[in-house]
């Protein structure tokens, strides 16, 4: 006979119980239970006639009280909260499923309010806190994404606008949405200059201050969205020129000036950056990049070779797919080779190797490229590293392989002289057996009779030893 689910039991009784036994139920639970209670509450936030802020703002403080056990959300705790408050924001989003505007406002302001008490009240390190906060933003986006009364959207667009004015969640990415928010509702010329007159509350620093600088950017940013709204295209193209030293301005200009086919505006743009931003090198490789291709657009050989090798010797590595032309160390060596003179590139790789100034992943890379194996064994030589002998190309160990082994077994020996707990003895023995894949059995065994000999009171040391000795 099977078992009935919990479900099941569940709505069986719930078909048996009167409204009177299960109204006594609920009334009993929540005044024994401050969670239970708070729970059964935010299903009814909402249905009120006049709901306010306030009281969704009193709840959410309940809550914080509720779970801060200890002065402050516990990590595992935090689930728990957050769960709590969605439920109340699952109440804002039904609202404004229904349309019940004024309900949705009243439960995102509340929760609103409580954004930065939510995000200092305890372990964060789940996200959960935060999540609460992402959340509640997300819901603002989706209300005033929908066709709303003029007098809602009044009321809202100055709601935004106060919040931003006021600074409230200054400091984390949430308060620019205050701004983003006023600016979608700003119909009016006489808001959208409020709306820019806020913006320009916020001074350019005078000084190296690189949050502020930020705070500067991301407000002309927001200008420019603005402007995008109710100015023209050649206005919105001043003011960027005005701000340039904004990246975000400079990259947009970058590519108006492409698609126009303006290539002496996109050279000067690009040299400019790189001048501007000369003690920022991923912003000075981003602006080589467009000198780049502008000169291949060209087909300005001088130019070419002298960039590429310049991006070279910068040692640009770049993970995971780019929208831009590659500039990687692989790619410039690549281009360089492509358009020097095979008679003269000898002697340029010679002055390569001079100026990489002892990069070592440009070193090992020419070397390997160019099949130079006694400069490749030389470097192992003077910087004998597990890493590196263990990425060497297998010319190298072919060639060298009675001193690419001592190499490696000076490496293992050096290991175990500081190793000191079992993950460390099973990391050594993994050396070990790699040295033996090498050739390096005889080497292999001397080092383990050694190390036993040495620490003989190390049952873990041993104990990985001797799975070496089993194979």
């Amino acid at each position: 006979m099977e078992t009935k689910s919990i479900k099941s039991k569940v709505d069986e009784l719930l078909e048996l119980l009167d409204k009177n036994q299960l109204e006594e139920f609920i009334r009993e639970e929540c005044e024994n239970n401050v969670h239970v209670c708070n729970r059964f509450l935010a299903l009814g936030y909402g249905m009120e006639s006049v709901p306010t802020p306030e009281r969704y703002s009193s709840i959410i403080e309940d809550l914080i009280e509720e779970y801060s056990g200890q002065g402050y959300i516990s990590y595992r705790d935090s689930f728990e909260f957050n769960m709590s408050v969605s439920r109340i924001l699952e109440e804002a989003e039904n609202a404004i499923n229904r349309q019940q505007w004024n309900t949705a406002i009243a439960i995102l302001t509340g929760v609103a309010n409580e954004a930065e008490d939510i995000l200092i009240s305890g372990d964060d390190s789940a996200g959960e806190l935060s999540g609460i906060v992402y959340s509640c933003f997300e819901l603002w986006t989706s209300l005033i994404e929908h066709e709303l009364p003029e007098k809602i959207k009044l009321n809202l667009y100055k709601l935004a606008l106060t919040r931003f004015r006021n600074k409230n969640l200054a400091g984390w990415d949430w308060w620019w949405n205050w701004i983003d928010f006023a600016i979608t509702l700003a119909e009016t010329p006489e808001q959208q200059r409020e709306v820019i007159s806020a913006l320009d509350e916020i001074k350019k620093p005078k000084e190296d201050d690189w949050s502020q600088k930020h705070a500067y950017d991301q407000a002309q940013s927001y200008k420019l969205k603005m402007m995008s709204r109710c100015g023209t295209i050649e206005e919105q193209r001043s003011f960027m020129y005005s701000h340039i030293e904004n990246d975000e301005f400079r990259r947009r200009l970058l590519q108006m000036a492409w698609d126009e086919n303006n290539l002496d505006e996109v050279l000067r743009i690009a040299v400019q950056g790189v001048n501007d931003d000369a003690e920022l090198g991923g912003l000075v490789c981003e602006w080589k990049e467009w000198e780049m291709k502008v000169y291949l657009q060209r087909d300005d050989t001088s130019n070419i070779i002298r960039l590429a090798r310049d991006l070279f010797l910068r040692n640009i590595i770049r993970f995971g797919k780019s929208d831009g032309m590659d500039i990687t160390m692989e790619a410039m060596y690549s281009l360089m080779k492509s358009k020097i003179a095979q008679t003269d590139w000898k002697e340029w790789v010679e002055s390569l190797i001079t100026d990489a100034g002892g990069k070592e992943s440009l070193l090992l890379y020419i070397y390997t490229q160019e099949h130079m194996w006694d400069r490749y064994i030389e470097y192992l030589r003077e910087h004998p590293q597990k890493c590196l002998l263990e990425d060497a190309p297998k010319q190298v160990f072919e060639l060298y392989k009675e001193e690419f082994i001592k190499l490696y077994t000076e490496c293992v020996v050096s290991y175990f002289d500081s190793a000191s707990d079992r993950n460390s003895y099973r990391y050594g023995a993994s050396m070990l057996e790699t040295l033996i894949g090498y050739g390096g059995s005889k080497e292999a065994y001397e080092i383990i009779e050694q190390q036993k000999a040495r620490r003989p009171r190390r049952p873990a040391l041993i104990n990985e030893l001797s799975k070496i000795e089993c194979k």
